[in-house]
């Protein structure tokens, strides 16, 4: 998700039909440039090497995210289309990446892993969803950040945020006894109860405090290593 003002202009984007490195490239209707969907970066045109603000966001399932904010409001196009069939679902489970070969071979994991991708002072990390599967809640340190890696297994879904909160570095696991739910973790610190996928605490004496989301960026492994071709890879103590 990006902020569409640039240099005090509000921009509006579209789809350009093209491909870049097998990802999406918007352009903007005010001049032309063309963009990478996976970094907010024009690619092409007048505002060559300007880059968007990132904003933190998720992408879950419908069911995951009504837990987490039932009164939330539906963009329908006309004619309404809600509960339409996903037309990439057959997409994602097939062995097929994209259309494009690969610009990078790294056979690390296996092009179509989906991975949470963060990006922190240009240095890139991947943590794959299987091992994101062992773990349910990480705790990492890049980029000079403490960091927490909050896992979903059911919602297919995760999120990072900086674990550092008040002067203290906190250490997260899952919520003991729940450790097949994704809804929740507990800090070792406080014993505060935390919600996984937004960061709020919603017991004990962190009630109401938020860790921060980092932006990040849920990809297949075979987009993001293109772009990323130095990117380093979480790998759990189990193995791969």
């Amino acid at each position: 998700m990006y902020d569409r003002e640039l240099d005090g202009r509000e921009l509006t984007f579209g789809v350009s039909g093209k491909l870049w490195k097998n990802s999406l490239i918007m352009y903007d209707r005010q001049t032309g440039s063309l963009w990478s969907h996976m970094t907010g970066e024009a690619v092409a045109g007048p505002l060559t090497g300007k880059r968007l603000k990132t904003y933190p966001a998720a992408m879950l399932t419908w069911g995951e995210w009504l837990k987490l904010r039932p009164a939330t409001l539906v963009l329908e196009k006309p004619g309404g289309g809600r509960g339409m069939r996903d037309p990439y679902e057959d997409y994602y489970y097939s062995a097929r990446t994209g259309i494009i070969p690969e610009k990078h071979r790294d056979n690390r994991l296996h092009p179509k892993t989906w991975i949470i991708g963060l990006v922190i002072a240009g240095r890139a990390k991947a943590y794959p969803f299987p091992a994101l599967d062992r773990t349910g809640v990480l705790n990492d340190r890049f980029g000079e950040r403490e960091l927490v890696v909050a896992y979903c297994k059911e919602a297919r879904s995760g999120a990072v945020f900086g674990r550092d909160l008040e002067g203290k570095v906190l250490t997260f696991g899952p919520e003991p006894g729940e450790e097949a739910s994704c809804r929740f973790m507990r800090d070792r610190e406080t014993g505060s109860r935390w919600q996984r996928l937004t960061g709020l605490a919603v017991e004990g004496t962190m009630m109401g405090k938020r860790l921060v989301q980092l932006p990040s960026t849920q990809s297949f492994w075979f987009g993001w290593k293109d772009y990323y071709p130095q990117s380093e890879v979480f790998f759990s103590s189990s193995g791969k």
